[in-house]
């Protein structure tokens, strides 16, 4: 099954960066699965770090139209050509990662809402995956709207098994929409 790493974070890109700490939440499902999640605004070194922690040798991104148009740099810091070692974001132990531990970060564009939910779009992710040498340690982001979330969930779960999943939300909806 695939691994939901990280449930719930939310974007405010109207706010300032304050150093607000996300808050951790547990999502239990039938007393039998405990899924992690994270509350917050302005949490975007919080985030990354979470995904750094994951040690992914690939970070597939999937985000829809809209969230691409508003936020699209928003992952900028996992970039190579234009994290610098000190910025990227500190590990469980205080270490700073640096360059030569950044994961390869591609992205795929999808259409907003339930337009991207079709078999064509999921045979697309399948072939774009493979096209990009995924492996059994690649993440999946999700990052975008409820209807994004589910298709990239699906992904996941087709991909390879336990491939790890991070469903950035950015909405109310789609962050509820995550966990039931």
């Amino acid at each position: 099954l695939t691994q939901v790493v990280e449930a719930t974070v939310l974007l405010n890109p109207g706010r300032t960066k304050r150093g607000v700490a996300m808050e951790p939440l547990s999502f239990v499902f039938a007393d039998r699965a405990t899924v992690p999640g994270f509350l917050g605004t302005d949490v975007q070194d919080e985030v990354i770090r979470h995904i750094l922690e994951v040690k992914p040798d690939k970070v597939l991104l999937i985000c829809d139209q809209n969230a691409e148009e508003l936020h699209g740099d928003y992952f900028k810091p996992l970039s190579r050509e234009t994290a610098a070692c000190a910025s990227v974001g500190s590990t469980a132990d205080g270490a700073v990662a640096c360059l030569a531990e950044l994961p390869d970060v591609v992205k795929r564009t999808m259409p907003p809402g339930d337009a991207c939910k079709s078999w064509d779009h999921l045979t697309e992710l399948v072939q774009w995956a493979f096209e990009e040498q995924a492996s059994k340690r690649s993440v999946v982001v999700a990052f975008g709207g409820g209807a994004l979330l589910n298709l990239a969930g699906l992904f996941a779960s087709m991909l390879y098994r336990g491939t790890k999943l991070i469903y950035v939300p950015t909405t109310f909806l789609a962050m509820h929409d995550v966990v039931t």
